[in-house]
């Protein structure tokens, strides 16, 4: 089965901007660094069995994001009164 390299590249690109460093995704993945910071910009320097198994990594691969923190409604009380008896 021939994958797209563009979708694969995009997906790399995401999950990378998302936070997953590119040497974490190589050593996973089994290829050497360089070639994929090749791929990743443009160039077709991976052989396609190296391909379909970065794209299934990707698509395995889960990044937490973490939730917005709003802030309370009600002030905490503070204790700086008690400082000054």
């Amino acid at each position: 089965m021939s994958l797209n390299n563009d979708s694969v590249r995009k997906k790399l690109i995401e999950i990378t901007n998302q936070g997953l460093m590119l040497k974490a995704i190589a050593v996973n993945v089994g290829v050497d660094v360089n070639d994929l910071s090749r791929f990743k910009g443009g160039m077709e320097c991976l052989k396609q069995s190296d391909v379909e198994i970065l794209s299934e990594y990707l698509n395995e691969v889960v990044i937490p994001q973490w939730k917005m923190v709003t802030k309370q409604s009600s002030k905490k009380k503070s204790n700086r009164d008690l400082l000054f008896l």
